[in-house]
């Protein structure tokens, strides 16, 4: 055995999946992980050539290997270290007598590309991220073939050295913005980064707030969107969620459909998730402060109807509200935990046969389970968990300061939570940064789906409606770092001028 495979050996704990085999002729030694490599691959690409032809090995052994593998991935190294880590990536690893040859010789077949069940869509593609990398890399080039797409590795985790990618159209994405998101990413000194979940929480701006700072997509077409948009696309690889940076608060209710339809129906769309975000956060806070504080704004027959309806109930208005909402998270993390056959079914007859017991034993009144059902509605019109999960938490304290302060506990912790989104940042990018210019709020928000036929080839970013519409203002909205730099595609800002 040479000297190089017993210095990798010993860098490395046994296992029963450690391979080490020799071909004594051609004087070189392959160690490979056989849970972890393709074996057909290695033994018809890689061990097979190396054994009928070593009789024809020339002085040069890195040009003899290259015209006997016929791979395209063969890398040469001295260092132990560099080996072990190509060994545990999925590669193979050829001991000559003084050096290292990393042979790329693939993988186990993953999971092919299908339809995310997080983010269904009606009129978009059907195709999802994997757990792949180099997979997930592929869906997106395949939809963006620009010479200016740009993509930078790291490798994070000092155990699990889990390779994160960092996607971005050159001339589109602000430099500024990327230089910002390159920092954080060189500053993660950890021993594992498992998913894009735990990654996200290294890198975003504010680590208390409970919304969101980067949008995670499981959709290839979203990413490609996006960075046509000058964001940025993180991949991590071992899960099939990608973020997006940087994310204002708009963007997590865009949904693919909102493009891939009429610019009428996605208007229309937008407006529901609208009315749902306000419908799940008031419903019952509203509910509560008007028969406990201020019935009078309520009319008369209505006040007698409520007031029949809860004859009997022996429970406050604020113990019922928080009863049926416990119930209702536990039904739907039920749902969530369960098979999916089972889910969805356990997760409508579950909550039906929970609302019509709790009335008619007498606990909660008719009005308050519809409340509650407006409530749970609300939040599933969400198109984006993260989003959805921070909607339903928030109502609680909600609740809380509406039943101690009534109607003014209500509008004082709305004002407290607009406050909080107006001091976040994403990326140095203000979290409401659609809410800053009234022209971008009406076209982004209320009627940014306009027809096709009115587009430009390429976005304008938002520094054109701060400094002007001409190239000057163009130019000038791509080199400010504050709001007005984050391109984003709003259909109305791209109309003929």
């Amino acid at each position: 055995m040479f000297k190089t495979t017993h210095m990798l050996l010993n860098d490395l704990e046994p296992s029963f999946d450690l391979v080490v085999r020799s071909v004594p002729e051609a004087e070189i030694e392959v160690v490979f992980i056989s849970t972890m490599v393709d074996l057909t691959r290695v033994e018809e690409r890689l061990l097979g050539p190396l054994t009928s032809n070593s009789i024809k090995k020339s002085r040069n052994t890195i040009t003899w290997l290259q015209n006997t593998l016929q791979l395209t991935s063969i890398q040469q190294s001295a260092e132990v270290r560099q080996a072990v880590r190509g060994l545990l990536e999925n590669k193979a690893v050829l001991c000559l007598p003084r050096e290292f040859v990393l042979v790329d010789v693939q993988g186990l077949i993953r999971r092919t590309p299908k339809e995310p069940s997080a983010e269904m869509s009606i009129r978009g593609s059907r195709d999802g991220f994997t757990e792949s990398m180099d997979t997930n890399v592929s869906l997106v080039r395949s939809r963006l073939k620009d010479p200016k797409l740009s993509l930078k590795q790291w490798v994070l985790g000092e155990r699990t050295q889990t390779r994160v990618l960092l996607i971005y159209i050159q001339d589109l994405a602000n430099p500024r913005i990327v230089d910002e998101v390159e920092r954080r990413l060189g500053q993660i000194h950890v021993d594992g980064v498992i998913d894009s979940g735990t990654l996200e929480q290294w890198i975003e701006d504010n680590h208390w707030s409970p919304y969101p700072q980067l949008q995670s997509t499981e959709r290839p077409d979203k990413v490609a969107a996006s960075l046509l948009e000058g964001r940025m696309a993180i991949l991590v690889d071992g899960t099939p969620f990608a973020l997006l940076a940087p994310a204002v608060m708009v963007s997590f209710f865009q949904t693919t459909d909102d493009y891939a339809q009429r610019w009428i129906s996605g208007t229309a769309m937008r407006f529901t998730r609208i009315v749902a975000l306000a419908m799940s956060i008031f419903a019952p806070s509203l509910y509560i402060a008007l028969t406990m504080y201020n019935p009078e704004l309520i009319p008369v027959k209505m006040v007698l109807q409520l007031a029949a309806t809860r004859e009997g109930i022996p429970l406050p208005i604020l113990l019922e509200a928080l009863f049926m909402e416990v119930m209702v998270e536990l039904v739907r993390e039920a749902g969530n935990r369960m098979p999916q056959q089972m889910g969805q079914s356990f997760t409508i007859v579950g909550g039906l046969v929970i609302g019509d017991i709790a009335v008619q034993a007498g606990v909660v009144s008719p009005i308050m389970v519809v409340a509650v059902g407006l409530t749970a509605l609300g939040a599933f019109a969400i198109p984006n968990y993260e989003a959805a999960f921070v909607t339903r938490m928030v109502r609680f304290p909600m609740l809380l300061m509406t039943a101690m302060f009534g109607v003014i506990g209500t509008l004082g912790f709305a004002l407290v939570l607009i406050a909080h989104l107006c001091t976040l940042k994403s990326f140095g990018i203000p979290y409401l940064t659609p809410f800053l210019n009234w022209l971008y709020w009406i076209g982004r928000i209320l009627s940014y789906a306009v027809p096709s036929s009115c587009l430009r080839r390429v976005p304008l970013p938002i520094g054109a409606l701060v400094h002007g519409w001409g190239e000057e203002g163009i130019k000038k909205g791509r080199n400010t770092l504050h709001h007005d730099t984050f391109r984003q595609s709003s259909r109305v800002h791209d109309f003929h001028i």
